[in-house]
């Protein structure tokens, strides 16, 4: 058989296979997930977010160490053509650490925190909504 056919033959066995997917996962017990739903709460979004906080700051304790022992390579290498270069990396370094920090903090743990407070205030609307239709009704 030749390489074209093999890979022909390989392409149309994933294809066939891809197809025949279902939208569940077998979690071990030959339970495929069906019947199950994603419960989302505003508790449960602010949960992540504070984990993305410490995700935040582990990443800038990690970062602080790194910078410390690289910021000592420049100075070391006094006479070297590629010591200064040091002064250019450690600054583009500082842009990009900065640049996932404020990705972290504001487009992961602050929309996080953002989508629970569109969770709460929907749930308070929807609890008040309850009540007033509720109201005066004798509920056993």
């Amino acid at each position: 058989m030749s390489f074209e056919e093999e890979w022909a033959n390989a392409r149309a066995a994933a294809t066939t296979e891809t197809s025949m997917r279902l939208n569940a996962v077998d979690d071990g017990s030959g339970n495929r997930g069906l019947g199950r739903g994603l419960k989302v709460t505003s508790s449960v979004l602010n949960d992540r977010a504070e984990k993305a906080e410490i995700v935040r700051e582990d990443f800038l304790k990690a970062d602080n160490a790194a910078l410390t022992e690289t910021s000592q390579v420049g100075p070391s290498l006094k006479g070297f053509k590629s010591g200064p270069a040091f002064a250019s990396f450690i600054d583009r370094w500082k842009s990009k650490v900065e640049y996932v920090e404020k990705l972290v903090q504001n487009d992961v743990a602050g929309a996080l925190r953002s989508s629970a407070q569109t969770f709460t205030e929907r749930e308070r609307k929807e609890r008040d909504r309850h009540r007033s239709e509720n109201q005066g009704q004798d509920l056993k």
